[in-house]
């Protein structure tokens, strides 16, 4: 099962770029002057020290949503549900790789062509697809466009520097994926950990159009046996605000992981210890089932949460195939708002492999649940709250997140050649706690204006529906790959109750890459 990579208006310009930034930017273009170029080198390699990156992206998404009956008198105004738009992602980088640092400098340019400006139901439906996420996020255009630096890094080498082994210093602005520590160099069990475990609560969210990045420091510690790393950076805008230069001062995250390596204390397997803190004193108010005159902002009383976990992964040859398995937990305590935090969510995946027979067979199931709250008039918030996580990993059709959530799901994959896989997924959704809402959202894109979530009340109901969902990927060669994805959801009683005009929806997109 291979997980890909995951008109009106002119873009603007790159705006300040904040202090770890532009450091990072001058020490690499000092560094990179004094490499030497060597002759015959391949496509984008300038010297053996500097190396121009390029990638174009471009897709083609379209939606049939759920559908709201309209009142003007609760506010549910919009509900154009069916529309198509377009998107473009262009980036550029130069990257420095030397004995003692390495470095990277990446712009990125992000445009939208036909947004849908009525897909929203108001407050108490949400967006009626991504489409109405984007416009709303990204400043109420149509089609908005943006450039903006993307990372900005250097990535310090202690050993040679301070006599520290394994040990390194990155400082600017770059990615943070949890649970990606490291790699092990096994395909199979890092494409695992890509896909199942990792970005589940801090993630660039690359399936969007302008990824959040994260400006700050990042230590690390790469022994043979374990990694530990320790970060922590505020994050920027991006994600569904494609206008992703500026900083989300007001947010602040510090992560800290030691991990196990696979094999070096159970056979082919790998454990991982985290600990997550984050804090929001932004001027929004946060998203809960309280009636929203009860729910003070967040500059008053801000988001202060710790949240504990733990995960186990392993894959390992069983008769002719593959077992791979996979535990992940964690618990959340603090403070949400003027409301003390206690919640939880965890998942049980398993799966088997046939990799040395024609097509590769590969099935998998597991079960996932995450709490939520089951009384809004107490002094105790019990959503399992999921910080700023590649959403679309968990939710391949994201009406949906991994909060109040209920998830039972079967994967099937086959790979006809080694440069195609095709997937097959069903998940049986419901919440967590009937008490509680249905949240949609992939966590803050914004540095004011919008939390990051949205909540849909399900009157009481559980279940959510069904979804059954098809892709198939392509690689053609090193430099070109390509994708497509359907799918379609039956809605239930939670749903009814939300968009009671329509109880189905359709989700489809084709997507192209070129690298270089």
């Amino acid at each position: 099962m291979r997980i890909r990579r995951e008109a009106d208006r002119k873009p603007r310009p790159i705006r300040r770029w904040g202090t770890p930034p532009r450091l990072a930017c001058l020490w690499l273009l000092v560094l990179a002057g004094s490499a030497e170029a060597e002759p015959d080198t391949p496509l984008g390699q300038i010297t053996p020290h500097l190396r121009l990156l390029g990638e174009l992206r471009g897709r083609s998404e379209s939606y049939d949503f759920f559908k709201p009956t309209l009142n003007p008198g609760k506010g549910i105004v919009g509900d154009q549900n069916a529309y198509t738009f377009g998107a473009l992602r262009a980036r550029l980088g130069l990257l420095l790789t030397t004995s003692r640092v390495d470095g990277l400098v990446q712009a990125e340019y992000t445009g939208l062509y036909g947004l849908p400006a009525h897909a929203s139901g108001g407050i108490p439906v949400g967006p009626l697809g991504l489409g109405g996420v984007y416009y709303q996020d990204s400043g109420a255009s149509i089609s908005p466009g943006d450039v903006h630096l993307k990372q900005a890094y250097l990535n310090f080498k202690l050993q040679p520097l301070l006599g520290l082994p394994n040990t390194y210093f990155k400082a600017g602005r770059f990615e943070i994926l949890d649970g990606l520590e490291y790699r092990s160099g096994d395909t199979k069990f890092d494409g695992l950990k890509l896909a199942r475990v990792s970005q589940r609560l801090v993630g660039p969210f690359d399936f969007t159009h302008a990824t959040r990045n994260f400006d700050g420091f990042q230590l690390s510690y790469d022994a043979p046996a374990l990694n530990l790393t320790l970060a922590a950076a505020h994050p920027t805008q991006g994600g569904f605000n494609i206008h992703a230069q500026d900083e989300i001062s007001h947010i602040g995250l510090a992560y800290g992981a030691l991990t196990g390596k696979k094999g070096a204390f159970l056979p082919d397997t790998e454990g991982r210890l985290f600990y997550l803190y984050y804090t929001d004193d932004r001027g929004v108010q946060p998203v809960d089932n309280r009636p929203v005159a009860l729910r003070p902002p967040l500059s008053r009383d801000p988001l202060a949460l710790h949240t504990l976990g733990s995960h186990w992964l392993t894959v390992r040859k069983l008769g002719p195939g593959a077992l791979d398995g996979l535990i992940w937990g964690a618990y959340q305590f603090g403070d949400w708002g003027n409301l003390r935090q206690h919640a939880w969510a965890a998942t049980l995946e398993l799966g088997y492999q046939l990799p040395d027979t024609p097509l590769k067979p590969w099935l998998r199931a597991g079960y996932f649940r995450s709490s939520g709250d089951t009384d809004p008039g107490d002094r105790s918030h019990g959503t399992f709250f999921q910080v700023m996580p590649t959403a679309r990993l968990y939710a391949k059709f994201p009406f949906f997140n991994l909060m109040n959530l209920e998830d039972a799901f079967v994967q099937f994959s086959v790979t006809p050649t080694s440069a195609t896989n095709l997937g097959v997924e069903f998940h049986q959704l419901a919440l967590g706690n009937r008490h509680d809402l249905f949240y949609g959202g992939s966590g803050a894109t914004s540095r004011t204006g919008s939390f990051g979530y949205y909540g849909r009340a399900g009157g009481g109901r559980g279940e959510i529906g069904q979804m059954l969902d098809v892709s198939f990927s392509q690689t053609l060669g090193k430099q070109f790959s390509w994708s497509f994805y359907y799918a379609h959801v039956f809605g239930g009683e939670v749903i009814r109750n939300v968009y009671p005009a329509k109880t189905t929806a359709d989700y489809a997109f084709v997507e192209f890459i070129a690298l270089f």
